[in-house]
């Protein structure tokens, strides 16, 4: 397993970010190499938000996530050997090849569920929000899902549970909707953290783009909640990759270039706003470059360490074989 970004460690939380832009990438030449891998969600673009709220937790900590659930998975720690034989059907997958990359899970990294069902996640994280208060844990449950989601029944529902129990549950949206775009919110309300804070629960609401701002935002919210005060629901503001709903595996954007952080006169091309202004793995290099953090050598050298780590895990992932046919019906409840 790696380990995920600790707490304040800034260089280790742009490290999450480069192995979750990478790893998605991979994803994508392997849905090109392998056509019955089929279509792929994405979470590119994201890794600002995914990368500073793990960095907030702890390995108690329950993690739920929705269809686009790859950079959750891999941030958590799970083998990115095991999670890419996982998303080609292969035995040696962290499901046995049997969940695929809409249901990839891995419960040692303390990642209970990926639900591909629009709202699953945030019932089962409550639920778990409401084990874990029941045991008198100090961990909380983690529910990941986009703002297309809140217009589920399930979603109210949930929050409002959560609410009235005091339950430990962080209720992460990422938002990237546009007005009048689809797929997006079609809430009556005028914003999204209306719906929240109209049953009684906190609402942050922070740059998802600004790993900084969604840390500190995180470690708020993750306090609140363990100190038993109830729900947060946090709010992290994003631009849609312009690849997101791709049905052929794409780059649009064209393959990450971590030299353009200094090098920005070199972006061009259909998606160049996207890149300059909307990239937050692009935009956190830079920062830390700027800074003083980091120079501008050793953020290359971990993503050469990071495209190293990737290369042997996909050979890994070749190498499995495909689950034994005669093992169709193990695990079927019915």
């Amino acid at each position: 397993m790696i380990a995920p970004p600790a707490a304040q460690d800034r260089a280790a939380i742009l490290h999450c970010m480069i192995l979750m832009r990478r790893f998605e990438e991979e994803v994508l030449r392997i849905a090109q190499d392998h056509p019955y891998v089929g279509r792929q969600h994405l979470h590119i673009g994201h890794e600002a938000t995914g990368a500073a709220v793990v960095s907030q937790l702890t390995p108690d900590d329950l993690f739920h996530t929705t269809h686009r659930n790859h950079g959750y998975v891999i941030a958590r720690g799970a083998d990115p050997g095991r999670a890419f034989a996982e998303i080609m059907g292969r035995k040696d997958g962290l499901n046995g090849g049997r969940g695929g990359p809409w249901h990839l899970c891995d419960r040692s990294a303390g990642f209970l569920s990926t639900s591909a069902m629009v709202g699953g996640s945030v019932g089962l994280a409550v639920g778990a929000g409401f084990g874990l208060k029941t045991q008198g844990s100090n961990a909380i449950s983690i529910t990941h899902f986009g703002d297309g989601t809140l217009d589920e029944g399930i979603c109210f529902e949930a929050l409002n549970l959560a609410s009235i129990f005091s339950l430990p549950v962080l209720f992460l949206c990422e938002n990237n909707a546009k007005e009048g775009q689809r797929p997006s919110s079609m809430l009556a309300a005028k914003a999204l953290r209306d719906l929240p804070q109209a049953l009684q629960i906190r609402a942050i609401v922070v740059d998802g783009r600004d790993a900084d701002a969604v840390a500190e935002g995180a470690k708020e919210a993750v306090a609140r909640i363990r100190g038993g005060a109830g729900p947060v629901f946090l709010q992290t503001n994003l631009e849609r990759w312009p690849g997101s709903h791709q049905t052929k595996p794409e780059f649009p954007t064209g393959v990450t270039d971590l030299s353009l952080a200094w090098e920005e006169d070199r972006i061009e091309g259909k998606h160049a706003d996207w890149v300059r202004e909307h990239d937050g793995l692009r935009a956190y290099a830079k920062t830390l470059v700027d800074d003083g953090s980091l120079s501008r050598e050793r953020v290359l050298e971990m993503d050469r360490e990071v495209l190293e780590l990737l290369a042997k895990a996909r050979e890994f992932a070749e190498a499995s074989p495909y689950p034994d046919p005669d093992s169709l019906m193990a695990d079927v409840f019915a």
